[in-house]
């Protein structure tokens, strides 16, 4: 649907500071959720068998497809609106829970199914366990959307992070009592006993059963049901070709480099998104003012990402060798390439927001089924011409075309030009590149030249970060001096940012009252 750009744009004032902080609690909530969940294994791996976590993991494997499958966008559709109605989140509500009732009796009616197929009865218990927390997961507060709509991420956090910690201190009780599987399936289902109510006293709303504004929801969100199928393929194509020409060994290898290499990405690129989504809708009508804001976002993302990225290609080496071991070393050729195809998938995939909030879903979609289709050749036939390395570099080079067909169209809806990104981008890239030669220029075994015997790999890898960072800071801010430190630029945002949340953390006073606190309004 076209939207108009005369409309009268909300006000602005403030909003890159508030989609900065949002995206930083954002950042915040991954690292919890993240160390709150390595910290529960460290100690669950001890009181739970492998078949354990075993169980629990096969139980998952339908749930988790139907739910990418079915996930209906509503968020989305609500987030983008200018003014929402209670009938709105009513009718969220609604195909919401009604989604949860389907989706917990298909689970809970194929159960013997999956557990005859897995040959492993003890699954149909446990299935029919998960399908009761679906169902009560599923009338969660609509009003959650609202929290992301105000950039209320701090709150969204708490909800997040609760979820965790009763899960926890649920599953590690349990797995002293019961020492089974029991552990983990009770503790989500506790978790979602306690978030649910919850999420309504952070999010108040008072649900009613209707699908009074259904229409509003679904001319916007069918497109994210289609686009459900592209990622579901995206994100599965590497495993299942692999797996089949290379065995599971080789994908094995690919997973495990795929975790270290993108973390960056999945660490603070991922949780930026729904704050640049939720910022991006409050001024889609102002098609000037949306476009600063998205180079803002983007400049800001490759000053931050593209070192980050750089860095674990230039050490793939030292950080193969300390983080998994010498004999891990034979990802150090694909550690590079893993780096930068998740590099270029993020940004790929950054451009999806502008799409959505301009409602060009169309457009995004059907773009995505021929990228798909050209990943899937090039991958099948780089596998068995050239196995491991070969698919490697076929998904580096299906995200750079993903990457160019994105921002080409997404250039386009915002009248962008050549001259536009690259006064967002020199930066950043100069100042990488300056780095890379820095970091190559030290020798491997610079260690041992220094006359430090041990630990040669560390040394080398501090020696080398330490010079990089440097190089690149002091490189990048240089040349943001040369073109007169201009205020709506990337570095700008970082350095005021930063100047913020030192100021939060002084101790005693700072600036953490000026958060607003307590419940927001319905």
């Amino acid at each position: 649907m076209e939207q108009p750009q005369t409309a009268a744009a909300p006000s602005t004032q403030g909003l890159g500071r508030r989609v900065g902080i949002a995206a930083l609690y954002a950042i915040l909530q991954r690292m919890l959720l993240r160390g709150l969940g390595f910290f529960s294994t460290l100690i669950l791996v001890r009181l739970l068998a492998p078949a354990d976590f075993g169980i629990a993991a096969l139980a998952s494997v339908v749930w988790a497809t139907l739910d990418m499958l079915t996930a209906t966008g509503f968020g989305f559709a609500l987030v983008r609106m200018q003014d929402p109605r209670k009938e709105h989140y009513d009718t969220a509500f609604t195909l919401t829970a009604l989604r949860g009732v389907v989706l917990a009796g298909i689970l809970a009616a194929a159960a013997p199914w999956q557990a005859e197929f897995m040959q492993e009865p003890k699954l149909t218990a446990v299935i029919h366990v998960i399908a009761i927390s679906i169902l009560i997961g599923s009338f969660v507060s609509p009003r959650l959307f609202h929290l992301q709509r105000e950039l209320r991420f701090d709150l969204l956090l708490r909800l997040a992070v609760l979820g965790k910690l009763v899960a926890m201190a649920v599953s590690i009780p349990l797995a002293l009592w019961l020492q089974s599987y029991w552990a983990l399936v009770l503790g989500n289902l506790v978790a979602a006993l306690v978030t649910v109510p919850y999420s309504y006293w952070l999010a108040p709303h008072r649900p009613r059963f209707t699908l009074a504004a259904w229409r509003d929801l679904f001319h916007f969100s069918k497109w994210v049901l289609a686009s459900n199928l592209c990622v579901l393929a995206d994100q599965t194509a590497m495993t299942y070709v692999v797996g089949r020409v290379q065995g599971v060994s080789a994908i094995g290898l690919y997973q495990v480099g795929q975790q270290v290499a993108m973390l960056p990405i999945t660490e603070l690129a991922a949780p930026m998104q729904a704050p640049f989504y939720s910022g991006f809708s409050k001024i889609y009508h102002d098609l000037k003012e949306l476009r600063r804001q998205f180079l803002a976002a983007l400049e800001l993302q490759w000053i931050v990402l593209l070192p980050m990225t750089a860095g674990i290609a230039l050490t793939a080496y030292e950080v193969t060798g300390i983080f998994l071991g010498t004999r891990w070393l034979e990802l150090v050729p694909l550690m590079p390439l893993i780096a930068f195809f998740g590099l270029a998938d993020c940004f790929a995939t950054n451009t999806l927001n502008i799409f959505r909030v301009l409602d060009r879903q169309a457009r995004m979609v059907i773009s995505w089924f021929i990228l798909v289709g050209i990943r899937l050749l090039a991958l099948i036939y780089a596998t068995l011409e050239h196995g491991l390395l070969g698919a490697t570099w076929a998904m580096l080079l299906t995200a750079l075309l993903y990457m160019v067909v994105w921002q080409h169209q997404a250039n386009g809806l915002l009248d962008l030009g050549p001259a536009d990104m690259v006064r967002a981008l020199w930066r950043g890239s100069l100042a990488c590149l300056l780095m890379a030669a820095a970091v190559l220029a030290v020798p491997g075994d610079i260690g041992a030249r220094l006359g430090i015997p041990v630990w040669p790999m560390l040394v080398a890898l501090l020696l080398k970060a330490l010079v990089g960072a440097v190089v690149y800071v002091g490189v990048l801010l240089l040349c943001w001096r040369l073109a007169g430190r201009p205020d709506g630029s990337g570095e700008a945002y970082v350095i005021r940012w930063g100047g913020e949340i030192l100021g939060r953390l002084r101790w005693p006073g700072g600036r953490a009252a000026a958060l607003p606190q307590g419940r927001p309004g319905p």
